[in-house]
């Protein structure tokens, strides 16, 4: 099925269970897909390339030295122009493959074909590609669309346990977003993820970027849970999964809009929230180990090299009912909600 879009936005969006050659680039095309679900790519007698690209990556490879073979390897190909990447895999791959894209010939299209609840829901659509340095998560990448997305779920069956729940996060996100608490119980609830939650995501995620392509304001809502997110994914060495990071960042920020004022988000979700999250309880980093991260985070104002003096992130508070608002703070102002969150998946709510 085809997704509903603003007109113009640069990117045809399909939801559907099985994989469709018909979907495919009709010019010349590459790929660059995850090893992980080359088997269930042929199981559906989806066509390859000679050129495709096939391993396994993961966050710890989100590096630009990754790409680099797969540069060198379309240019003797070669690949012109008028060729087509088509990307199949996770947030991981598709961040990447969309950076080589927007690299190669100084820009050539791409399709994003993502096969994570994390990547369908999110990642995968919007432009944003990127790869980490050691200083900080997406510190390199560039605007650059994918023509098309495809998502099909039915290569959610073949994720693990763990991977499924990690986007789940991405989900819970959205109705923060747009203050739907209902809906935010129920993502947050037991069940699996249905299509349906899909493709809400992605339809309120392509009406954000469509106003604001290219993140000077409205757009940065979506970073809900990736601040402090971000810095604990990193602080932890990607021990965590990123959705299991973002799941943490937004608790916290549900307990950082609480301690700048905001109306507290019912007992029974952030719970509820919290005994998701629970079993990642022992590898949480100190906060000690998380404040530099934060100070690096590319969404802040007024960094400095000698510390997190001085510095604002706009932070996102979301509020039960509303939509979620944009303010900037100092990072100190996560530590509180920081040493709340653990209390909570320590099952120690009296502390919390």
């Amino acid at each position: 099925m085809r997704l509903a879009t603003p007109p113009g936005f640069p990117t045809e969006v399909f939801v559907q269970e099985v994989p469709a050659a018909e979907l495919l680039p009709s010019g010349p095309w590459a790929l660059v897909g995850d090893a992980a679900v080359r088997e269930s790519w042929r199981a559906a007698a989806m066509p390859e390339p000679p050129c495709a690209i096939w391993e396994g990556v993961d966050e710890s490879r989100k590096r630009l030295e990754t790409i680099l073979p797969w540069l060198e390897d379309w240019s003797r190909i070669p690949l012109h122009r008028d060729a087509t990447l088509v990307a199949v895999g996770g947030g991981v791959l598709t961040d990447l493959a969309g950076l080589a894209a927007s690299l190669y010939m100084r820009g050539i299209a791409w399709q994003a074909w993502p096969t994570t609840v994390l990547s369908m829901a999110d990642a995968g659509l919007g432009g944003k590609t990127g790869a980490d340095l050691p200083t900080g998560k997406n510190l390199v990448g560039a605007f650059h669309p994918p023509s098309r997305m495809v998502a099909c779920t039915g290569f959610l069956a073949t994720l693990p346990a763990r991977q499924a729940e990690s986007g789940r996060q991405e989900l819970v996100k959205t109705a923060l977003l747009l203050g739907d608490q209902e809906w935010a119980q129920e993502v947050a609830g037991e069940g699996p993820v249905k299509a349906a939650w899909i493709e809400r995501a992605l339809a309120f995620k392509a009406e954000v970027v469509h106003r604001d392509p290219m993140e000077h304001g409205e757009r940065r809502v979506l970073n809900l849970g990736h601040t402090l997110g971000h810095a604990v994914e990193s602080a932890s060495g990607y021990a965590l999964l990123h959705g299991e990071a973002v799941g943490i960042g937004l608790l916290a920020s549900c307990l950082l809009a609480e301690s700048e004022g905001l109306r507290p988000f019912p007992a029974s979700f952030l719970d509820r929230l919290a005994a998701r999250l629970a079993p990642l309880a022992p590898q949480l980093p100190t906060w000690e180990a998380l404040l530099p991260w934060l100070t690096r985070d590319k969404k802040g104002t007024g960094l400095k090299p000698a510390g997190s003096e001085g510095v604002q992130i706009r932070c996102i508070l979301p509020r039960p009912g509303e939509s979620a608002l944009q303010q900037l703070l100092p990072p100190s102002a996560w530590a509180e909600p920081y040493a709340r969150v653990k209390h909570l998946l320590q099952g120690d709510p009296a502390r919390a």
